[in-house]
């Protein structure tokens, strides 16, 4: 095929070649020849770093700066039309029975035409019983069962072994591959409800060079007001704090990345919200085998081969996924140790890109500078600390000195702060996040600590890599801790009432022109639905948002009435009371009890409905 070679764009050279000098003028005037960190010429190792020091910054301002610039050019993508291409959502799975059901059942309720493809990696807990679950109803949903020995090999491997079952479920006909689209969910993931008309349109895989799209990255749980149950009030306050840094991460930070990356021609896949063309996957197995690889890192290292081949990769913020954010740091710090060790192994392909000749000059420097920011923060850790000790063993009370050095201190402060702190107040700007302005402020500089940790990971990741250790270390779900919580449920529950009533059943099916099948669809559609309806009310009740949680209830009771699932409507009734009270501690302890009860309304509906009419 013809490589899609892409130009940069005339002003992001021009930027680059403006602000680099002037930024690594101003850093060797700040770091260099004020003095501040010691007299440069007298000790040549201090030289060597304080000249190390200046020239990281320079990189690193130069590349916030075309971040900067390119998440302020705002540029919107057009819809296609989604039934132009053939869905298929791929959703790996290793325990996670307390989140699977919600996404597969809002992918099928957002999407209709869609096929939800779970591959369940050798789970002990329910996983694989809730998605069969769920097949009763839905023959767009399919379960891939991996077992022991061959099982949790890595998420790449369970991605393969659903790539070559989507890819028989498919056929071999060309046309119907090249417009066939595997997207790939966390199991905790939400996809906007635009997605797939903005995946269809020319921006993406409109274009026939697209080989690959990445969606941005939304926290689902950024309004949570108890993201950590078990715990009091201030460790839910850094609870609370790590989900909003997160947020503003993807949003912001992040988000610019690609977009400078969409300029650059060398967008990355992420492992949640990305999107592939089944007709690439097959150009890539031919030549490796199988799509994804090895690499802890298995989506980025997908991008990167699917850049080698010569396709697009795009990149898009007018659709995004949903997962939840981590208020735990031990878990947040396992997780990003693992995603900094894994690009650090996909190091390993710049050959293959270079050998391609497919990417520009900007590209090929964009992939390189990223491969080595993980070099140049360990660097930063080691040097920073030995000239400020080294320049207060040398000055004594050298920050009192002089105005001029205190000035200079001044200015070394805005370089290490101002680039990392403005992502607060863009978040609120440009990413539509509601908070305040002090919020933001308050934000923007939590923002610099939280990037900093970044020197952490990346140490943690390093080690690992030179000791050998690379095996995929799983991050618990934030859903798994409220099953400690006492579940006793509330005597809100009408127990005389029936689960449901086949009266109304028969008499919807009269409704339907007379056509009991069509009464069998949509309480099936209902059963389906039933975990997005339930995941609903859990998020508005956590993020304590009375306009959400009223219409999440009523949703819920007003198809329950349809249905004849007279318990679950009396319950959800007394559950709007609560809402109406504005009493959210009521709400929370009567949560274990409305789930159970769907849980039970949808068996019945198993037993007596589906099971009785064969459907």
């Amino acid at each position: 095929m013809t490589p899609a070679h892409r130009e940069s764009p005339a002003w992001l050279w021009a930027v680059a070649v403006i602000l680099c000098p002037v930024y690594g003028t101003t850093a060797s005037i700040v770091f260099v020849f004020s003095g501040t960190f010691g007299t440069f010429g007298n000790h040549l190792v201090r030289d060597v770093m304080l000249i190390i020091v200046s020239v990281i910054s320079a990189l690193a301002l130069t590349y916030i700066s075309l971040l900067l610039f390119t998440f302020l050019r705002r540029e919107a993508h057009t819809k296609g039309q989604a039934a132009d291409f053939e869905w298929h959502l791929l959703v790996p799975c290793l325990n996670e029975e307390s989140v699977v059901a919600e996404t597969v059942s809002a992918a099928r309720t957002s999407f209709p035409t869609a096929h939800v493809w779970v591959i369940d990696d050798a789970s002990h807990d329910r996983t694989g019983a809730i998605v069969r679950g769920l097949q009763d109803f839905d023959n767009h949903v399919h379960l891939i069962t991996r077992v022991l020995p061959n099982a949790r090999t890595g998420k790449g491997d369970a991605l393969n072994a659903a790539y070559r079952q989507v890819g028989q479920f498919v056929g071999d006909n060309p046309h119907r591959r090249q417009h066939t689209i595997i997207g790939v969910l966390d199991a905790d993931g939400y996809l906007s409800d635009n997605t797939l008309e903005l995946l269809a349109g020319p921006q993406a895989f409109g274009d026939e060079q697209t080989g690959g799209v990445q969606i941005e990255v939304w926290m689902k749980n950024r309004n949570d007001k108890r993201p950590r149950p078990l715990n009091g009030r201030w460790k839910n306050l850094v609870g609370k704090i790590l989900i909003h840094l997160q947020d503003i991460e993807f949003r912001t930070a992040n988000s610019a990345m690609q977009l400078l990356r969409v300029k650059t021609g060398t967008v990355g896949m992420g492992g949640n919200g990305q999107f592939n063309r089944l007709s690439v996957l097959d150009h890539l197995a031919e030549g490796d085998g199988e799509p994804w690889g090895k690499k802890l890192s298995e989506d980025f290292e997908l991008g990167l081969k699917i850049l080698s081949l010569g396709y697009r990769t795009h990149y898009t913020r007018d659709a995004h996924v949903s997962q939840e954010a981590l208020p735990y740091f031990r878990r947040l710090l396992t997780q990003r140790t693992r995603w900094a060790q894994g690009l650090l192994e996909c190091a390993s392909l710049l050959p293959r890109l270079r050998r391609a000749k497919v990417l520009n000059v900007a590209g090929l420097l964009e992939l390189h500078f990223l491969m080595i920011q993980a070099w140049l923060s360990m660097t930063n850790l080691l040097v920073i600390p030995i000239l400020t000790i080294l320049a207060i063993v040398d000055g004594g009370t050298w920050l009192w000195q002089s105005t001029s050095q205190l000035l200079t201190l001044f200015a070394a402060i805005i370089f290490l702060v101002l680039p990392y702190a403005m992502w607060g107040p863009l978040y609120r700007i440009r990413a539509g996040a509601k908070v305040g302005w002090l919020n933001s402020l308050g934000l923007g500089l939590l923002f610099l600590g939280y990037v900093y940790l970044t020197y952490v990971f990346y140490a943690r990741a390093i080690g690992r890599m030179l000791t050998g250790r690379n095996a995929w270390a799983k991050t618990k779900r934030n859903a798994d801790d409220l099953r400690q919580l006492d579940t006793t449920p509330l005597h809100i529950i009408p127990t005389a009432a029936p689960l449901l009533d086949r009266a109304v059943v028969q008499q919807l099916a009269v409704e339907l022109e007379g056509r009991e099948e069509y009464a069998h669809e949509l309480i099936s559609t209902f059963a389906v639905i039933w975990p997005k309806r339930l995941a609903n009310v859990q998020l508005a009740t956590a993020a304590e948002d009375r306009d959400a949680t009223w219409d999440a209830v009523a949703s819920i009771r007003v198809a329950a009435d349809m249905l004849g699932a007279a318990r679950l409507a009396g319950t959800a009734a007394h559950m709007a009371q609560f809402v109406e009270a504005g009493d959210f501690d009521k709400l929370r302890e009567a949560l274990p009890a409305l789930e159970q009860l769907g849980t039970d309304t949808v068996e019945e509906i198993r037993r007596d409905v589906v099971a009785a009419s064969e459907f």
